[in-house]
Order: C-alpha cells, then sequence, then structure tokens
C-alpha cells in the first residue's frame, strides 16, 4: 500500500495550486492521503481529494473538525495491516501514551523539516512542507507484509 504524506501546507499562505502538480506527482499510485495538520483551509483537503481519498488532523488554528476527513489529533486510522497514528505536532510524548494504544507508525508535522526516524519499533515520519520550508518535501509511505519505509520526496 502506498500512501502519501503531507503537512504544513499553510494554503492562505501559499497557495497550494503552485504545488498541487508537484504533490501528484510524488503521490502517484497512493491509496491514501494523510494531511497532518496547518492546513489553514479544508480547500487543500478538496485538492488532494482528487489523487487519493484523504485523512487528516487539525493544528489548532485550522478549521473545525469534519469527520471522516478532518480529525481533531491525535488520531489513528488502521491502513495496510499497520496501526498509523496521526498528529499535528509530536514532540517529546511516547506514542503509545500520546495515542492511547500502541501504534506502529507515527506521523506529524508542525516543524517545516522533513525527518523520518525509528525509535522502540515505531516508524516516524515527518513529510516536512511543500510550501514553506527551506527545502520543500512530501513524504510516501509504503506498507508491504506489515513492514512499512517512507521516503522523502524533494519538491524542488
Amino acid at each position: 500500500m502506498k500512501i502519501g504524506l503531507i503537512a504544513d501546507t499553510h494554503d492562505t499562505i501559499a497557495p497550494f495550486e503552485g504545488v498541487r502538480d508537484k504533490v501528484a506527482t510524488a503521490f502517484d499510485g497512493a491509496e491514501l492521503i494523510l494531511h497532518l495538520g496547518d492546513l489553514s483551509t479544508t480547500g487543500v483537503l478538496d485538492q488532494l481529494a482528487e489523487i487519493a481519498p484523504v485523512v487528516a488532523v487539525r493544528s489548532p488554528a485550522d478549521p473545525d473538525a469534519e469527520p471522516p476527513r478532518l480529525f481533531d489529533g491525535p488520531h489513528v486510522i488502521e491502513a495496510g495491516g499497520l496501526a498509523i497514528g496521526m498528529v499535528n505536532t509530536l514532540g517529546d510524548a511516547d506514542p503509545a501514551a500520546l495515542f492511547g494504544r500502541p501504534v506502529d507508525v507515527v506521523v506529524h508535522g508542525g516543524t517545516h523539516e522533513a525527518s523520518i526516524g525509528r525509535a522502540g519499533g515505531v516508524l516516524s515520519v515527518n513529510p516536512g512542507s511543500p510550501t514553506l520550508a527551506n527545502e520543500v518535501s512530501v513524504a510516501v509511505l509504503e506498507i508491504d507484509g506489515g513492514t512499512a519505509e517512507a521516503t522523502i520526496v524533494p519538491m524542488a
């Protein structure tokens, strides 16, 4: 299963239309897109939904929750046989405590800086920002046979 990861689009500051085609190329073949907050408006979710189904968590400044596509975080989804914890800002929180259950993957945004790491068997991915970062990016999460791997995809 291929999942597109995106965060920190801030579409009222940096119009998403300017990067939509690059994001669509990066997410080609994705079965799902996860947006990790700081979206500013739900318009970006509408545009992402033209690429693949979208599930998002909101940051405090984002529009009100609109389940099933926009949730207050932290939020857990099941995809590709794995539990994926979604949150806008991870901080130093213990993932099991943050999500109220064990998760296999944690995806988060908030920093505008892409990163991939592992701690205690949990994969952690921050896709960075496709619009407001020194190095603009998104990420792709691939799940195969119960194993998850992530790749940062530069947008420049």
